[in-house]
C-alpha cells in the first residue's frame, strides 16, 4: 500500500516535469516551434541554491540535507567516488555486477527478506555505475525515513556476495551481453570506444567481448575484494531532500552510519591516451540483417578540466546540436534528406573524454554523409562559413529557456551541487557561473575555440551495416576500410 501511495506521489511529480518539458521534447520534431522559441528573447535564468546543511560524520562520510515539506516523501542520492575507472581488463564490468548484487540482498537480508522489507516500507533503490563514480538513489514516504536510512546502511555496509542469487545474476548478465552482441548500437559503441579510449577502463563497459570473457573471472571473492577497495564512508557523499527535520535526520544518520569504518581508498589516475595511428581509420562492422547503416565518427578529446569547455559546447551546438538550427541538420536533413537526425556531442570525464557524431543513413549514402560532416566542420574551422551572431543568439536563447528545467526540483539542484563541489572541486554556485559564462560569449570567441579544437583529420569512423552494400563504395574510391564480421 505504501508503495502505491509513494508511486502515485512520484507519478504526479514526474507528470509535472513532463508537462514543463514537453515543449523542449517537441523541438526535435517541430521546426516552426523551434524557430519561435529561438527568436523570442528569453530571460537569463538564475538557479536558486536552496538552503542546505552539510555534515561530515566521524568516519568521513559527507551528507547534504535539505528540508522540503511540499510532499510527504524523502528522496536520496549518493555519489561514491571511483566508478568504472577502478576496473581492470581481468574484471571488466565488475562495477555493474557488484551493484546488482548489492541491490538484491545483504548479510542480514536474503533476497526475499530484502524484497519484503522494501515492499512493506515502500522503499525503492536504484544503482548506477559511471566513469568516475557510482551512484545510488532511493526514496520512500517520510513516515518510513528511518527504515529507508536503515536499509541504505545495510546495503552500503554489509553486502554479501556469496548468496545463492550470485549464479542467477551471472547467468542474466551473460544473456544480456550475448544479446547485446546482436544489437547495432552495442556493436557501434564497442568498436568505437575500443579505438577512441585505447583500452582504458572507460571503454570496458562498451566492450561486450571483453566483458563476456571477464565474466568468467567474477566470483564472490573478487566482488568482495572490489567492494573493499572501492566502497567506504570517506568515499561517499549522500544527499537527502524531503519532508524531514535536518537535525533529527542528522541523528538518524549517525545512528546507522557512524559504525561504518573508514578505509584507505586509492582512486586510479591513469589518463586516457590518444593513439595517432588510428586517426582517419574507417571500420565497417558487417551486420547482414541491418536495414540502414549506423555511423559514429569521433576522436579522443579533453577531460573535465578543459578550460574552453563552455564556448566549445555552445559552438558545437551550432555545428551539430541535433536541432533544426544546427548546420549538420540543415545540410543532411533539410537540404539533402539523408538523415532523420544527426547529433555532435562533446563528452568529458575526469581522465579524458571524446568528441563524436552519430547518425543513421541508407547504405548508399554513407560515404556522402561522412564527407558532408567533415565539410561542415572545415567550413567553420577554416573560416569559410564562420559562426554568425544570429546562430549564437539562438543557442544561448534556447539554453536560457530550457536549462532551468533541468533544475526544476530541490533534489536536482542538490545533486548537481554535490557533484560540482565534492566530485569536481568546483564552487557551490557553479551552475550559475556556467549560465553567466555562456551568456557572455561573443561570436568571435566561439568561432575561435571551435576552429582551434575541431579536428576533422582525426575522425575514427565506425559503420555498422551490410558489407555488400557499403564496402564497394569505399573500394571504388580507393579508401582503406577495415571489415569486421559480427557474430
Amino acid at each position: 500500500m505504501k508503495k502505491i501511495i509513494l508511486s502515485s506521489i512520484l507519478l504526479l511529480v514526474i507528470f509535472q516535469c513532463i508537462f514543463l518539458e514537453t515543449s523542449y521534447a517537441k523541438v526535435d520534431f517541430d521546426q516552426e516551434l523551434f524557430k519561435s522559441l529561438a527568436q523570442n528573447k528569453n530571460k537569463v535564468p538564475k538557479i536558486k541554491i536552496h538552503n542546505y546543511k552539510r555534515v561530515e560524520l566521524e568516519n568521513g562520510m559527507v551528507v547534504y540535507l535539505i528540508e522540503d515539506h511540499k510532499l510527504p516523501i524523502i528522496e536520496i542520492n549518493a555519489y561514491i567516488k571511483g566508478g568504472r575507472r577502478q576496473e581492470n581488463r581481468e574484471f571488466a564490468g565488475i562495477s555493474e555486477f557488484m551493484l546488482e548484487m548489492m541491490n538484491t540482498g545483504t548479510k542480514n537480508f536474503n533476497e526475499q527478506q530484502f524484497y519484503n522489507f522494501k515492499e512493506v516500507n515502500g522503499i525503492d533503490f536504484n544503482f548506477e555505475a559511471n566513469n568516475d563514480y557510482l551512484s545510488v538513489s532511493a526514496n520512500s514516504l517520510s513516515v518510513d525515513k528511518e527504515e529507508l536510512i536503515f536499509l541504505l546502511a545495510e546495503v552500503l555496509k554489509t553486502p554479501k556476495f556469496d548468496r545463492s542469487y550470485f549464479k542467477r545474476i551471472k547467468q542474466e548478465t551473460y544473456r544480456a551481453l550475448t544479446q547485446a552482441k546482436m544489437q547495432e548500437d552495442a556493436l557501434l559503441d564497442m568498436y568505437y570506444y575500443k579505438e577512441v579510449y585505447n583500452n582504458h577502463p572507460y571503454s570496458f563497459t562498451y566492450n561486450v567481448d571483453l566483458r563476456l570473457k571477464a565474466l568468467n573471472n567474477i566470483s564472490p571473492k573478487s566482488l568482495k575484494k572490489f567492494y573493499n577497495s572501492n566502497i567506504a564512508p570517506n568515499n561517499t557523499i549522500l544527499g537527502i531532500v524531503g519532508d524531514i527535520d535536518v537535525d533529527k535526520m542528522e541523528e538518524i544518520l549517525k545512528l546507522y552510519f557512524n559504525s561504518w569504518q573508514k578505509k584507505d581508498i586509492k582512486i586510479k589516475e591513469v589518463e586516457v591516451k590518444s593513439n595517432s595511428d588510428n586517426y582517419g581509420e574507417v571500420i565497417l562492422v558487417n551486420k547482414s540483417d541491418a536495414t540502414q547503416a549506423k555511423i559514429k565518427m569521433g576522436y579522443n578529446f579533453f577531460n573535465n578540466d578543459f578550460k574552453d569547455k563552455v564556448p566549445f559546447t555552445i559552438a558545437n551546438r551550432i555545428y551539430g546540436g541535433g536541432d533544426f538550427s544546427s548546420r549538420l541538420m540543415k545540410n543532411l536533413r533539410i537540404d539533402k534528406g539523408y538523415v532523420y537526425g544527426i547529433y555532435a556531442h562533446d563528452s568529458y570525464s575526469q581522465l579524458g573524454g571524446d568528441y563524436y557524431i552519430t547518425t543513421e543513413v541508407k547504405a548508399d549514402k554513407v560515404y556522402q554523409t561522412m564527407q558532408e560532416i567533415k565539410k561542415e566542420m572545415l567550413a567553420i574551422k577554416e573560416g569559410k562559413r564562420k559562426i554568425k551572431k544570429g546562430e549564437l543568439f539562438e543557442i544561448v536563447n534556447l539554453y536560457n529557456a530550457f536549462y532551468p528545467k533541468a533544475y526544476s526540483s530541490k533534489l536536482k539542484v542538490l545533486n548537481q551541487l554535490m557533484y560540482n563541489v565534492e566530485i569536481m572541486n568546483r564552487e557551490v554556485d557553479y551552475i550559475n557561473d556556467f549560465i553567466e559564462e555562456y551568456n557572455s560569449l561573443s561570436q568571435k570567441e566561439v568561432q575561435k575555440v571551435f576552429s582551434k579544437y575541431s579536428y576533422p583529420n582525426k575522425f575514427i569512423t565506425v559503420i555498422v551495416g551490410r558489407k555488400e552494400e557499403i564496402l564497394p563504395i569505399f573500394k571504388d574510391k580507393d579508401i582503406d576500410i577495415k571489415v569486421i564480421e559480427s557474430n
